[in-house]
């Protein structure tokens, strides 16, 4: 592959993606109040105790010093009903961990959803329980019976902890205030609020996983925690190399009146869009410009899988970039696979990520990958070897990259060849595996971590009081009637936990 380094330029973002992982936003996500205990050190509070007991718990798992004797009875907290990557992998963990013979409850607070699992999924849980917002997990299920509780979102982590006995485990899989977007100060839909609850779990006697060494830095650096890695994985049967899709398109934007919505005409190049026009950490602007100077010398055909229909307030210049793009929005789960095929290029534009799924999805489907090094996607993105990578918003940068996929198939074909292969090595039973090991860690020393929650008691309450405030409508903010330890979530609209980021498309 010396090749591509010889015929591309990583342009200035090279010293940035060599350094260890850095937060995109400023160099420290505190501030004078920012939610972090005073005087706060490392060392002297219940969560390093609990980082020792689980990262030891887990060390001898993996020696073989512990052995599963049973299987186990794990609830898993669903943050919402979007189809997010965040969303897709906690769902991902229901079908795994079903099919290896665990009980799993899954869980979702809401007083509209009539099911926990989301409706796009056909997976089914070996128990599915919707939780009302004025009820607690032990009001719906018998909490004795659980070994873990899984959390997909921090929100709940205090709740969880004041009302269920059994190991927490908080997955973090990235979200604005993990990476320190601007967002995040906005008094709008309280996510100042939010930020600071953030900052006051991050200190909480909960056992933390990471979905990669991005999200593992940023925890240490900014918080001083100790986390266990649990990737993500991608069904390489299901997401393969194949020919381009013939469903039809949900609509076509900027599109002339006499254009022929099918397949790319003779001359012309495909390139796929996967993500959420609404998230600015999506860098949808920097993709139309990309493509559009692309266009210029490259007939383009523009696929965009979204989850809702782009708008020009959505993304800056998107009418006046004169581009075709043939939208699928919200396809059923079923067909996206066949979705991502047949594709000369796929463009991935995001200011950050913790994972990027949309990018391990367009590799197991065998495509060549124009992206960001945005972060997560160091976890299986190599520049020159499986991708060409730029830093976030260099456009030209991108476009150069695109520029070069399109016009020389030798370089495409290799970056599609090593994109399978990588896909490959992140395979369900290999993560499902991981995964049963973090779980029968926590349960071995269950004991332990319980205890540990007592001199941490006030400021579990104290947190279950700001989670009511912080979830809760600004205009009607005020704590939950029916105790500190009940605390109601909303759903993402007015509490985004979740990275597409917020939480890969």
């Amino acid at each position: 592959m010396d090749m591509l380094k010889a015929q591309t330029t990583l342009s200035t973002h090279r010293s940035r993606c060599e350094r260890q992982h850095v937060l995109p936003y400023g160099d420290t996500l505190h501030s004078a109040e920012c939610g972090c205990p005073d005087n706060w050190s490392v060392k002297t509070r219940a969560a390093d105790l609990v980082d020792t007991l689980f990262q030891q718990a887990f060390s001898r798992y993996q020696q073989g010093m512990l052995l599963p004797c049973r299987h186990l009875t794990v609830a898993y907290m669903l943050p919402h009903h979007n189809v997010t990557g965040g969303m897709k992998c906690l769902v991902e963990h229901v079908k795994l961990l079903t099919c290896r013979g665990h009980t799993v409850i899954a869980v979702h607070r809401s007083d509209t959803a009539n099911t926990a699992m989301p409706p796009w999924t056909d997976i089914k849980p070996s128990v599915d329980v919707v939780c009302r917002l004025h009820q607690r997990l032990g009001d719906v299920y018998p909490a004795s019976k659980i070994d873990v509780v899984v959390v997909g979102i921090f929100h709940q982590v205090a709740e969880l902890l004041v009302g269920v006995a059994a190991p927490v485990l908080y997955w973090e899989q990235g979200h604005e205030w993990l990476f320190g977007d601007p967002v995040r100060s906005q008094v709008q839909h309280n996510y100042r609020k939010q930020d600071q609850l953030f900052h006051m779990v991050m200190h909480l006697p909960v056992a933390l996983a990471a979905v990669s060494e991005a999200v593992q830095s940023i925890v240490t650096q900014e918080f001083g925690r100790t986390s266990t890695i649990i990737p993500n994985s991608v069904d390489c049967d299901r997401f393969r190399p194949g020919p381009l899709s013939s469903h039809p398109y949900t609509a076509v934007l900027t599109a002339p009146a006499n254009e022929q919505r099918g397949r790319p005409n003779a001359g012309m190049r495909s390139v796929l869009l996967v993500g959420n026009p609404s998230l600015h950490l999506k860098g949808f602007d920097v993709a139309i410009s990309v493509l559009a100077a692309v266009n210029q010398a490259v007939p383009l055909h523009i696929t965009w899988v979204c989850q809702t229909q782009p708008t020009a307030a959505m993304v800056p210049a998107l009418l006046a970039s004169g581009l075709r793009i043939h939208l699928h929005v919200n396809p059923p789960q079923d067909i996206l696979p066949e979705l991502y095929c047949g594709h000369d290029a796929f463009l991935f534009s995001s200011r950050y990520e913790a994972w990027g799924m949309p990018v391990l999805e367009a590799m197991a489907a065998g495509l060549a990958v124009v992206a960001t090094a945005c972060l997560g996607l160091d976890t299986f993105a190599r520049h020159g070897l499986n991708a060409l990578l730029a830093a976030p918003q260099d456009v030209m940068g991108m476009v150069r990259n695109l520029y070069l996929v399109l016009t020389n198939e030798q370089v495409r074909c290799q970056l599609q060849i090593n994109a399978r292969k990588t896909a490959e090595q992140f395979t369900p039973v290999a993560i499902a595996e991981r995964l049963e090991g973090v779980l029968y860690s926590l349960t071995s020393c269950s004991k332990e971590l319980l205890q540990l929650r007592q001199p941490a008691l006030a400021d579990l309450q104290q947190t279950c009081a700001w989670a009511s405030l912080a979830c809760s409508k600004p205009s009607t903010a005020k704590p939950a009637k029916q105790g500190k330890e009940n605390v109601s979530v909303p759903d993402r609209q007015e509490c985004h936990g979740d990275q597409d980021r917020v939480l890969s498309g």
